[in-house]
């Protein structure tokens, strides 16, 4: 992946789509958990515009990879295609 850009809110969408539950700690960070597979993601506090952290998308693409729900390389086209959408705007 090469300097994705890729906003919070796009992250999350895709996260609650494959049916990650999203819990808040007000100022401390956000969690997803995926009852089926067991996956647990945990992230800093992110506003629906910000841009997430490269090692942060890694973290993501990992974790999905590991579980099997999405491999990497898809993970890594849909970052480029909305890395792609965003820059453009």
């Amino acid at each position: 992946m090469t300097k994705p850009k890729l906003s919070f809110a796009t992250l999350r969408r895709l996260l609650l789509d494959f049916g990650f539950r999203e819990t808040v700690v007000p100022k401390s960070h956000i969690g997803f958990h995926h009852a089926e597979s067991g996956a647990e993601i945990m992230l800093p506090v992110y506003r629906a515009s910000d841009i997430v952290a490269p090692r942060h998308l890694l973290l993501v693409r990992i974790t999905l990879d590991a579980k099997g729900l999405m491999d990497d390389e898809k993970f890594d086209e849909f970052v480029d295609s909305r890395s792609a959408k965003q820059s453009a705007s």
